[in-house]
């Protein structure tokens, strides 16, 4: 971390396009879950689909939460607000292992609803995805906290966590369509499910490059290991064995 540290000095912490960049990644996010659980929920709800468990209304409270508080610690930073910013950040602490417990628990959750249409072992290997947008996104989020005293990086690894949470918006809106196009297959699955995260955080690499000509030192691995979640997670969802684990796990 300390190597980490001493780069991150050579780094312009803050550039007039900042302000703009990240208020902007900010619309996408927002943008992305509205669009994506917004149609989903109205498709729902024209064939009477809309009764969820409780892990998935406490699911959607707690994810919820994180965009808002996200919203108002850049919102904070923005406008010079650095001490109610930082008194604010310990809402994270709480916020990151709930979304590491509720996450699969409503993934689980909704497979244990329909466990009556459960014909087929897609259902089950797309958990692969479902865990590992969690662990993946609290992984770097919480790398981002224990670096809250180095400013640039610890926005760059907030922001790309939850990047990393963006596949189930962004994969309702574009996901089918993508599929139909592209057929099925390891890479297809991957950029069906994930274009929409992956055009995001190679953006957010261009930015750096366009206004500091270099990329800190916490985005390479940052986006390493979004790629390896990704990558795995695809690798495992057309792994046989991997469904029939899960569906073991799940129904017994």
């Amino acid at each position: 971390m300390h190597q980490v540290t001493s780069a991150s000095r050579a780094f312009a912490m803050r550039h007039r396009s900042d302000r703009a960049f990240f208020l902007t990644c900010l619309v996408l996010i927002w943008a992305g879950i509205a669009g994506g659980f917004g149609l989903d929920m109205v498709a729902k709800a024209a064939k009477g689909g809309l009764h969820y468990p409780l892990a998935v209304h406490a699911h959607a409270v707690v994810f919820g939460s994180w965009l808002l508080l996200l919203t108002a610690q850049i919102l904070l930073v923005e406008s010079g607000n650095l001490r109610v910013h930082r008194k604010l950040g310990i809402v994270a602490l709480v916020l990151l292992p709930l979304m590491l417990i509720l996450g699969p628990m409503a993934a689980v959750a909704m497979l244990k609803l329909h466990s009556d249409k459960l014909g087929s072992a897609d259902r089950f290997a797309f958990l692969s995805t479902q865990l590992t947008n969690v662990f993946g996104s609290v992984a770097l989020s919480t790398a981002g906290l224990l670096m809250r005293r180095d400013p640039a990086a610890h926005k760059r690894l907030m922001l790309i966590g939850t990047i990393a949470l963006m596949e189930p918006g962004f994969s309702r809106i574009w996901a089918g369509p993508l599929f139909g196009l592209l057929g099925d297959g390891y890479w297809q699955y991957w950029v069906g499910t994930y274009v929409g995260s992956v055009v995001m955080l190679l953006g957010a690499g261009a930015y750096d490059l366009a206004t500091r000509r270099r990329l800190h030192p916490v985005y390479l691995p940052a986006l390493a290991w979004c790629l390896a979640m990704e990558w795995g997670a695809a690798w495992l969802y057309y792994q046989p064995w991997w469904a029939a684990m899960m569906k073991r796990l799940i129904m017994g």
